[in-house]
Order: structure tokens, then C-alpha cells, then sequence
């Protein structure tokens, strides 16, 4: 059962970021607020207790706090972002997280990003991407498994990152773009595979 949530508020500089879009309009800070305290209410709505943290300015993505850290039930693993352009955002999470859980860390060379890792019930799936390589997918893997937990490799493609194509919904069921409907690493899973056209 959740409890807790971690975000972080969006910098006016959000643009500078690395996230493709698929808008030609200019993105818009007074819009990017609106929608993000619109998600934070959901997140509420659901009973969960929300921590804000501040915008950091030298991190126009800092705001995508899941890179920076796998959270389970017994340990956060800060990873170690494989963008050079985030190096460091990791370092403002871990003392937040630090109230929460015992911490481990991803050491370079291991990268690791955090949108590569989907947890289903006590498995992780870990994306090995342009994010994630595979000493960081090694030492994510071995400090989950002193945790009682098993895991797997995938190599993700196309995509930035393997939640990207592939989430977790419950009831042994998955949520997949085409690339990924014949997997054999999710051959064991139920699963709603999105039209090409909804994929982004």
C-alpha cells in the first residue's frame, strides 16, 4: 500500500530539458504548472501524502524525480543517470529518500535510469537503453536480489526508456506498445497492447 509520494516542482528553464515533444507550439511554464498541480491532486485524490521539493535550476529535467532513484518496499537505490546532462539531480534526492528508506547506490560505470525499471509484484524488469547500461543493470540487480527480489534484462530499442513501451497494471497484466506484444520475457503476462498511433 502507497503512502508516499515524492515530486518536484517544474524550473521556468523546463524547456531546456532533454524530453522530445511532439508539439510544434512552444511549451508554455504557466500551462506546465496548471498540469502539474492537476497531477499532484490526483495523486491526493488517492490518499497518498505528497512531498514537494523545490525546482532546481541547473536541472531543467530534475522534475522527472523517478530517474534519479528506484524506490521498493525495503531499499532506494539511487541510480546514477546515464544523460550527463542530469549527473548530479541524483544527489538532491538521495537525503529526501534517506527519510524513508535504507539507501544503496548505482557507481559509475553503471548507469542507471529509473524509468528503465518496472517492478511486477517481486520482479524487476530492467531496460537496457541509451540510460541504462549493463554494469548499471548488474548492480541495480544484485542489490535487489540481496532484497529477496528476482530480475531480468530487456533490451528496450526504440523508445526512451522501457516504461516507455511497457507498465505494469495489475492482475498479471501489462500495458504495451507494438514493439513489445511478442516479447518473450513477457510471454507469461496478460496484455493491452496500444494502437501505434496512441504509443507516444
Amino acid at each position: 500500500m502507497f503512502t508516499q509520494a515524492i515530486a518536484r516542482k517544474p524550473g521556468k528553464n523546463f524547456a531546456q530539458g532533454l524530453t522530445s515533444t511532439v508539439s510544434a507550439k512552444p511549451p508554455q511554464y504557466e500551462l506546465l504548472l496548471k498540469q502539474h498541480e492537476t497531477y499532484l491532486g490526483a495523486i491526493r485524490a488517492c490518499g497518498l501524502e505528497v512531498t514537494l521539493l523545490d525546482s532546481l535550476p541547473n536541472y531543467p529535467d530534475a522534475y522527472f524525480v523517478e530517474d534519479t532513484a528506484v524506490v521498493t518496499p525495503d531499499v532506494a537505490v539511487i541510480t546514477n543517470p546515464g544523460a550527463k546532462a542530469r549527473n548530479g539531480e541524483e544527489d538532491f534526492m538521495a537525503p529526501v529518500l534517506a527519510g524513508f528508506r535504507k539507501i544503496e547506490r548505482i557507481l559509475a560505470p553503471g548507469t542507471v535510469d529509473g524509468g528503465d525499471v518496472l517492478q511486477v509484484d517481486n520482479h524487476f524488469f530492467i531496460g537496457l537503453s541509451e540510460r541504462t547500461n549493463k554494469e548499471g543493470a548488474a548492480q541495480l540487480g544484485r542489490i535487489l536480489e540481496s532484497y529477496g527480489n528476482s530480475w531480468a534484462t530487456v533490451e528496450v530499442g526504440a523508445g526512451l526508456h522501457f516504461k516507455s513501451s511497457v507498465n505494469y497494471v495489475g492482475k498479471n497484466t501489462l500495458l504495451v506498445t507494438t514493439d513489445f506484444a511478442e516479447h518473450a520475457a513477457l510471454s507469461k503476462y496478460e496484455k493491452i497492447v496500444l494502437e501505434k498511433a496512441e504509443a507516444y
